[in-house]
């Protein structure tokens, strides 16, 4: 009620294409989950090279801050907290920004279009899905439950005239990150590290998890073949789960058990010759990295949150064939039957026939 009011007193201006003339300074909202982050980035340059004259600013979860750091599509990278911390400070400097045109492109209800509004900017476009949409100047509705999320974030820009040939997401790591990768896994494996395999065998939810029985089966086969060496990606309350697997497999494992903040976790897949993963935030940090993936998505639809436009990558999908629940996403089934359903040797077999390359040429290093 009390948000209505204030909307009623300062209502968002209707949105025309014909604005953007007027259009200097640009917020685009981001401040959920790494996956959402990284689907973002498409849109984030769509909006740069769409117009190289305004400034494009972004506001993302601070946690998530070095997924954009060094992005150079962005002039100002503004951090989110949380709903409650720090809050008042943040409304004050997005606006002392005076930004003319704030685009929601992935943010939680209900406080991603209040949050919006109290920048003060004339024009905001967002989700048309969300409780508070009367109160945007554009509403952008997606009627196609399988539209992939980068084009769904594209769509909100296209809105205001943006919009790239380029669907692939950016993940751009600092200058130094090279020579501390190094020295990780040159103290832990030596020289002879390669061919490297990344496996992030955990995730936001369990349902989302293949079996870790599967990763072992999985990697002492890759183990036999080729030789390889593994980082197992996980974070710290993860940990147990991941040593479990890290224990059970014959190659040496290096376990990053969440000791390395997201820039320097992106180096580490970076180093991969290959990655293997759950529908997960380091999976969509591999896409973004150019590294070739194997991804295992079970709950949600791969049209929706799979690779897209990702060079070497292959997803892997059993849902529509063994169960007939819509709203697992909800329901967080316990039994994962879909990803049970993805066999060892199925991925065995497709790293072989797509990815074995990336793994007999040793010399291949990321370095």
């Amino acid at each position: 009620m009390l948000m209505r009011q204030w909307a009623d007193k300062r209502p968002s201006q209707p949105f025309a294409l014909s604005a953007m003339k007027g259009v200097q300074r640009i917020l685009l909202m981001t401040t959920t989950a790494i996956g959402d982050t990284l689907f973002s980035t498409p849109a984030i340059r769509a909006m740069k090279e769409t117009y190289p004259d305004k400034e494009v600013q972004v506001l993302c979860q601070q946690r998530n801050a070095p997924l954009l750091r060094e992005n150079p599509y962005i002039d100002r990278l503004h951090l989110y907290r949380g709903k409650t911390r720090g809050l008042r400070s943040l409304v004050r400097g997005l606006r002392g920004q005076h930004f003319d045109l704030v685009i929601i492109l992935h943010s939680n209800d209900p406080e991603a279009v209040p949050l919006a509004w109290a920048t003060r900017a004339p024009y905001l476009i967002g989700s048309g899905n969300s409780r508070f949409a009367a109160f945007l100047s554009q509403g952008i509705v997606c009627r196609d439950a399988h539209r992939h999320a980068i084009e769904h974030r594209l769509d909100l820009v296209r809105a205001a005239g943006a919009d790239t040939a380029d669907r692939r997401m950016d993940f751009f790591l600092p200058a130094d990150w090279e020579p501390k990768v190094r020295g990780i896994l040159g103290d832990f494996f030596g020289n002879e590290f390669q061919p490297l395999i990344g496996l992030h065998p955990t995730g936001s939810g369990s349902y989302k998890w293949w079996p870790a029985d599967y990763f072992v089966d999985l990697g002492n086969r890759l183990f036999d073949r080729y030789g390889c060496r593994f980082i197992l990606f996980s974070s710290k309350s993860e940990a147990p789960a991941a040593q479990g697997i890290a224990s059970r497999l014959k190659a040496p494992v290096l376990t990053t058990e969440g000791r390395f903040d997201l820039a320097l976790t992106g180096g580490l897949i970076r180093s991969c010759s290959l990655f293997i993963a759950n529908d997960s935030g380091p999976l969509h940090m591999a896409l973004a990295l150019r590294v070739p993936t194997v991804a295992l998505i079970g709950a949600d639809s791969p049209l929706r949150i799979g690779p897209y436009q990702a060079g070497e990558a292959a997803s892997l999908y059993r849902k529509e064939e063994v169960c007939d629940l819509p709203r697992c996403l909800n329901e967080k089934c316990g039994d994962n039957r879909c990803l049970k359903q993805i066999r060892p040797e199925e991925v065995l077999q497709v790293i072989g026939e797509r990815f074995e390359g990336f793994l007999s040429n040793q010399d291949r290093g990321k370095f």
